[in-house]
C-alpha cells in the first residue's frame, strides 16, 4: 500500500514537472528576451544620444563658420554690404544674432547702416512675435525658441510682446506663448517694464488654469 501511495505521489510528480519545466523554460526565455530587448533599447538610446551630440557639435562648427563669414561682411568697409549682413545675420543666427546687430543699431559709423540695423531688429522681432501667434503649431514653437535664445536680455522685446498679446486676446495659444518666453527672460529685464508685465498677468489668467498657472509663476518671478 505505501509502495502504491509513493508511486501515486512521483506521479503527480511526474506530472506536475511536465508541465512546470516548460513554463519555466518559457519564463526563463521570456526573461533572456526582455533582457536583449532592453539591451537594444539602451544601445539604441545610446546611439541616439550620440548622434544627436554629434549633431549638436556640427551645428555648433558650422555656426562658428557663419559667424566668421558674416562678421567680415559686418565689419566691410562697405556699407551696403553691412546692411545686407545685418538682415542675414538675424536670420541665419537667432541666437547670436541680435547681439551683433544691436551694436551696429546703436553706434555705427554711418548713420544710414545704423538706422537700417535698427529697423532689421524692429522687424525681425515683430516677425518672430506675429509667429508666436501662428495658427501653426511648428511656427510658434520655432518663434518662441528664437525670442528666448535672442532677445531674453532685451527690454523692447518685453514691451513687443505685452502690446501684441494686448491687441491679440482672443489668441489663446499666443497668450500662453507670451506668458511662457517672458518667464525665460531674465528678471533684470522683465523689470524695466514690472508694470506692464504685472498688468498683462491678469489678462493671461482669464484664458485658463494652465496658462493662469504660468503667470502667477511671472508674478512671483517679479514679487508682484
Amino acid at each position: 500500500m505505501a509502495e502504491t501511495t509513493n508511486k501515486d505521489v512521483w506521479d503527480r510528480v511526474t506530472a506536475l514537472a511536465t508541465i512546470l519545466v516548460p513554463a519555466a523554460i518559457a519564463l526563463a526565455g521570456h526573461f533572456i528576451s526582455e533582457g536583449l530587448k532592453q539591451a537594444e533599447i539602451s544601445n539604441e538610446a545610446k546611439r541616439a544620444e550620440q548622434t544627436q551630440a554629434i549633431a549638436l557639435a556640427n551645428t555648433k562648427i558650422a555656426q562658428a563658420t557663419l559667424v566668421n563669414t558674416l562678421m567680415k561682411s559686418l565689419t566691410s568697409s562697405n556699407p551696403q554690404e553691412r546692411k545686407l549682413a545685418v538682415e542675414a545675420v538675424l536670420i541665419a543666427l537667432p541666437e547670436e544674432g541680435p547681439a551683433l546687430v544691436r551694436p551696429i543699431a546703436q553706434s555705427d559709423e554711418d548713420k544710414t547702416v545704423q538706422a537700417a540695423a535698427k529697423t532689421s531688429l524692429d522687424q525681425r522681432l515683430a516677425v518672430l512675435i506675429r509667429e508666436l501667434f501662428s495658427e501653426s503649431a511648428p511656427a510658434r514653437i520655432g518663434a518662441a525658441q528664437d525670442l528666448i535664445q535672442g532677445w531674453r536680455n532685451d527690454p523692447n522685446a518685453v514691451k513687443a510682446l505685452i502690446d501684441f498679446a494686448t491687441n491679440n486676446k482672443e489668441n489663446t495659444n499666443g497668450i500662453y506663448n507670451t506668458v511662457i518666453v517672458l518667464n525665460e527672460f531674465s528678471r533684470s529685464t522683465l523689470e524695466v517694464h514690472k508694470q506692464e508685465v504685472l498688468q498683462s498677468t491678469g489678462l493671461a489668467k482669464a484664458i485658463g488654469p494652465t496658462t493662469a498657472a504660468k503667470a502667477a509663476v511671472l508674478e512671483k518671478r517679479l514679487g508682484g
